[in-house]
C-alpha cells in the first residue's frame, strides 16, 4: 500500500526496521554459541602431546629473550666504541672522564660478533623447536579429533544417512 503522505511512509519504513530487528535479534539467539574452557580445548590432548606443548613454550620463552639480549650486547658494544674514542681523542678538554688504558677495539668488536652470531644460532634452534613441537602436538590432536568424529559418523543409524548431504560429511572431516 503505497502512501502519497511522507509522513506516512516514514512510519512504515521504521515498522520494517523494527521487523527486521525482531528477525535479527531471534537469529542471534539461535547462533548463540556455547563457550568451551581452556581445559576443555586440550581434551584430546594425550600425555605426549601435552609434553610437547610444554617442551614448545619453554622455547618460546628461551626465544624471546634473544632481542633482549642482543639489546643489552649492543649497549656494552656501544660502551666499548666510546671507551676506544676516549682514548684517541687528542683535544684540550678538561674533562673528569678519566681514559681507560689501552682498548683492543678489533678483539672487542670480534667478541661481540661471536656473541651475536650465538645469539642467531640460538634463536634459529629455538624457534625451530617452539614451531615444531606445537606442530607435531596440533597434528597428533586433529588426527584424533577426526578419527572419532569418522566412527561417530559410521555408528550412525542409516536414515541419519538419508538426511545428510554428501558433500557435508567430507566438509565436516576436512576442516
Amino acid at each position: 500500500m503505497e502512501y502519497d503522505n511522507p509522513s506516512f511512509q516514514h512510519e512504515k519504513n521504521l515498522e520494517e526496521s523494527d521487523q527486521l530487528k525482531a528477525k535479527k535479534k531471534k537469529k542471534k539467539d539461535k547462533s548463540e554459541k556455547k563457550v568451551v574452557g581452556i581445559f576443555e580445548l586440550f581434551r584430546y590432548a594425550d600425555w605426549v602431546d601435552i609434553l610437547l606443548m610444554v617442551v614448545g613454550l619453554i622455547a618460546a620463552a628461551a626465544n624471546g629473550t634473544g632481542l633482549p639480549l642482543m639489546i643489552i650486547i649492543f649497549g656494552d658494544m656501544t660502551n666499548i666504541f666510546v671507551l676506544s674514542g676516549v682514548n684517541s681523542s687528542t683535544s684540550v678538554n678538561n674533562s673528569s672522564c678519566q681514559p681507560s688504558p689501552g682498548v683492543d677495539i678489533e678483539a672487542e668488536m670480534t667478541k661481540f660478533a661471536y656473541y651475536y652470531v650465538g645469539i642467531g644460532f640460538a634463536v634459529l634452534i629455538l624457534s625451530t623447536v617452539q614451531v615444531w613441537t606445537f606442530l607435531i602436538a596440533a597434528t597428533r590432536q586433529t588426527s584424533r579429533i577426526r578419527r572419532k568424529f569418522f566412527f561417530a559418523v559410521l555408528h550412525q543409524e542409516m536414515a541419519w544417512f538419508d538426511s545428510t548431504q554428501i558433500g557435508t560429511l567430507n566438509t565436516r572431516l576436512t576442516e
